[in-house]
């Protein structure tokens, strides 16, 4: 199973529990799969993916979360595939993202797990 970091910019990650139930097209995909054999596309691939937070949070995460859930506004998302240092982690860009549900167990804290939404995906 691959290792999962949110990228905040500014050389800041997160690193994810998980990244999981991957769907394009309403067709679900493995994404450690997906990850390793994309080929990319022309058209745009519309979809969602579910990312689940670890207990150790970088305060940049908690500001993201805030953004992203916020649904006026979508921005592009990148989710590191392996070690954030390494040339060779892949890329994943999602392009205008959003928050389309969030998982607390707690209303007052950051959302334990984000299903996240977007307009295409690609990866480098």
């Amino acid at each position: 199973m691959t290792v999962y970091h949110l990228d905040l910019g500014d050389s800041q990650t997160e690193e994810l529990e998980e990244v999981t139930h991957l769907t394009l097209a309403g067709e679900d995909h493995d994404i450690d799969a997906f990850v390793a054999s994309d080929q990319g596309s022309d058209e745009p691939r519309r979809g969602g993916l579910l990312i689940v937070r670890k207990d150790e949070r970088n305060e940049a995460a908690g500001r993201w979360v805030q953004a992203v859930e916020d649904l006026s506004t979508e921005q592009d998302v990148i989710i590191i595939a392996g070690d954030p240092a390494s040339p060779e982690a892949r890329r994943i860009h999602l392009t205008k993202a959003w928050a389309a549900d969030s998982f607390h167990d707690d209303e007052d804290d950051d959302p334990e797990a984000l299903t996240l939404a977007f307009a295409d995906i690609t990866i480098k």
